[in-house]
Order: C-alpha cells, then sequence, then structure tokens
C-alpha cells in the first residue's frame, strides 16, 4: 500500500461482524496463534492469504473479478499480479464476482483461460446485489429502490469503481457525477471539501459511496449539503453454491471426525 492509504476492509469487517475477533498484521502466523490463543478460535480465515506459502492451509479460494479477471498479466510493479497466473494450479476452488456485469462470452473466456492453468479445480459464479442503503451519520437504512430515477453523485476508493458505478445504474440511479480515486486511498479534509463542492454545484438527490469508504469518512466533521448514503450490497452464489457448500462442510466435517476421535 501506499503511504496514504489505510485497510479498510479490516475497518469494514471490524463494522459489519464485531462479534467475530479480526486480527491485522503482516505477521499471518503470529496472527493465528494470537486468534487460538487469546480468542479460542478453531477456524482461521485470511484475507489475501493464498502468496503465505508457510502457511498451510486446508482451502486455498482465488477470487476472480469478472470485469478484470488479470489485469495486464503482469506481476507488479508493471501489472496487479503478485504470483505468475501459471500458480493458479494450486487454488482449490475459483469464485468469480461480478458474473452479471459482464457478458457470456467474456465468462466463457474467463473460465477456459482459468482451465489452461487447472482443468480441475471447480469455479463458483456470483453476483454483488445491493440490498439497501446505510446513512454516514446514524446508520439508519432505506430500501434500495429509494434510488429509482434519482440524480446522484459518486465517489469511491476501491479496486474496481466501474463494478460500482454499475451497481448504482442497476437500481434505477442516474449518475451526474462520478469520482473514483485508487483503492484504499484516504481522504483529506480538502478532498472531502473539494468533493462536497463538485456534488453541491449539479445538485443531487443524494451522494452514494462505497461500504470501505464510509468507515474512512464517517467520523469527518464536514457538514454535506447532500444527503450520503452508502450502498450495501451482499454476494449471491449463482452457480455453483452446492460445490462452494460441500468444500466448507467437507472442512467442518474433518475438524468433527478429529474432535470425536
Amino acid at each position: 500500500m501506499t503511504e496514504n492509504a489505510c485497510n479498510d476492509e479490516y475497518l469494514l469487517l471490524k463494522e459489519n461482524i464485531p462479534d467475530v475477533p479480526n486480527l491485522l498484521n503482516k505477521n499471518r502466523i503470529k496472527s493465528g496463534f494470537d486468534a487460538i490463543k487469546h480468542f479460542n478460535a478453531e477456524y482461521l480465515i485470511l484475507d489475501d492469504g493464498f502468496q503465505h506459502i508457510k502457511l498451510t492451509r486446508d482451502l486455498d479460494i482465488v477470487v476472480i473479478d469478472a470485469l478484470n479477471p488479470f489485469g495486464n498479466e503482469y506481476m507488479l510493479p508493471c501489472g496487479i499480479l503478485r504470483e505468475p497466473l501459471e500458480e493458479l494450479k494450486r487454488a482449490d476452488m475459483f469464485i468469480l464476482t461480478h458474473t452479471d456485469q459482464c457478458n457470456k462470452n467474456k465468462i466463457s473466456f474467463i473460465i477456459n483461460r482459468l482451465r489452461e492453468f487447472s482443468n480441475n479445480t471447480p469455479i463458483v459464479e456470483t453476483v454483488h446485489k445491493p440490498i439497501c442503503l446505510e446513512s454516514i451519520t446514524d446508520n439508519t437504512t432505506i430500501e434500495i429502490n429509494y434510488l429509482n430515477n434519482k440524480k446522484v453523485f459518486a465517489f469511491c476508493a476501491i479496486g474496481n469503481p466501474l463494478s460500482f458505478k454499475k451497481s448504482i445504474e442497476s437500481s434505477g440511479a442516474k449518475i451526474i457525477g462520478f469520482c473514483p480515486s485508487p483503492d484504499h486511498h484516504i481522504y483529506s479534509d480538502a478532498e472531502l471539501n473539494e468533493l462536497n463542492k463538485k456534488a453541491q454545484n449539479i445538485k443531487p438527490d443524494a451522494i452514494i459511496i462505497t461500504q470501505k469508504d464510509k468507515v474512512k469518512i464517517k467520523n469527518s466533521s464536514l457538514t454535506w449539503n447532500s444527503p450520503v448514503w452508502s450502498l450495501k450490497v451482499k454476494i449471491n452464489i449463482v452457480k455453483g453454491f452446492e460445490i462452494f457448500e460441500n468444500k466448507i462442510n467437507k472442512i467442518l466435517n474433518q475438524e468433527e471426525k478429529q474432535d470425536g476421535a
């Protein structure tokens, strides 16, 4: 991450699942032992853990964005890949996201490309479904159909701003202003003021942001000139639910057998 970035995903997890211990540490091995020692954890879920070769995993899930599945196929710093695509052969399951936001030909292309590296790894297809809008001031929620025929100004700092834009449009809103920033970007007070001015100039019915942006700006002292809502979404499995369920249950059943032995 750059200096002007934060682990907003960590903050988001803390907000959405406050009862589940969520540890942040570059040393994943230490985090694992801390989770077991201090929280009696029975299962450990790692975000971005595929490259931590030293850790023995029971299940490697690789999530692939259907809108930008392989970047430019170059590794960092020339591209977005952390490993060569050939290393996908280590995956136990692929999850394709945003499959409703691209055509069937592209989905087929992605699946065929994955089969070049791993012929038998199961593939699960998912969509991001908007479920409601959440106020950044008091966490009140309103139905997603509020956006229908509304004029919207939106901004975000996520890895795939196009998907966010498509999700807003799928809810019936008309986007009249859109300002994306790099993933994990931290907004300064001056930047927030500038975004507020841009919105004020076009007078939208609402300002829409992502949940990742909400956790970073909700404590700002700025008084917005339009209501600000975060778009809350959930992931729905549309193809391969039994595959996903069987993979998870296999691990759970293994644990139960060990306990009963």
